[in-house]
């Protein structure tokens, strides 16, 4: 009797087992389908929420030049091409190149409050947030530099533009003479230096350097920038 008792016990205790595993395994499906429906549907209020990037933009001499925050600086992110200047070419090719202007030119753009012309050190400062390092104000054949020119127009080595400053090989004029783009992107510096980003010769690397230029009979391209708050 003993014997059977627990025969009979087991027998009931293992129906039991899979009675309750018959209906766990009907309740799981049904749980995580409640889950993936619950996190799709957060989700989808999340993004919903999510507010769309703000455009920011900096209005001088009456056009709207977009802006973006590099480190501790705000930069327009593309060259001024306001009154006066000297176009590329027709104007029409390449207007992302902007236009070419003297020193004298550059100094007289009207900007707003807290806009400057960038200094000497407001490049290198710019620079160096991207991980370039400056020898005796020199940064040559560094892959950070890419970082700053564009994927778009260089003649051997396109940029990544990570940082979002853009800089396009535009080149600059003498003497009112067709630009010659594709290698340089140089732009006036507030003492009448300029910044320039260059291919080396040999098409691998690029380097910053700056150069004293203000003569008139030079023209280059024009970005600016003030203090993030």
């Amino acid at each position: 009797m003993r014997i059977g008792s627990q025969i009979i016990s087991h027998l009931f205790a293992l129906k039991m087992a899979r009675t309750a595993k018959k209906k766990h395994s009907v309740k799981l499906p049904f749980f995580l389908l409640s889950l993936f429906t619950l996190a799709f549907s957060s989700c989808k209020k999340d993004q919903e929420s999510q507010p769309n990037p703000q455009v920011t933009t900096v209005l001088i001499s009456g056009k709207e030049y977009p802006t973006t925050t590099i480190g501790s600086q705000v930069w327009t992110i593309t060259n001024y091409d306001g009154p006066g200047g000297l176009l590329y070419k027709s104007g029409s090719e390449k207007p992302e190149y902007g236009r070419y202007y003297t020193f004298d030119e550059a100094r007289a753009v009207p900007i707003p409050s807290g806009w400057r012309l960038p200094t000497m050190q407001d490049y290198v400062t710019l620079a160096e947030s991207q991980g370039v390092v400056f020898a005796d104000h020199r940064a040559t054949r560094q892959e950070a530099i890419k970082k700053l020119t564009s994927t778009t127009n260089w003649r051997t080595i396109s940029g990544t533009n990570i940082s979002g400053f853009n800089a396009h090989p535009a080149g600059y004029s003498f003497q009112n003479s067709a630009p010659l783009d594709g290698d340089i992107s140089e732009f006036w510096v507030a003492d009448g230096n300029t910044f320039s980003i260059q291919e080396n010769a040999s098409g691998k690397a690029h380097s910053i350097l700056f150069y004293t230029t203000n003569s008139p009979d030079y023209r280059f391209n024009l970005r600016f920038v003030k203090n993030a708050k």
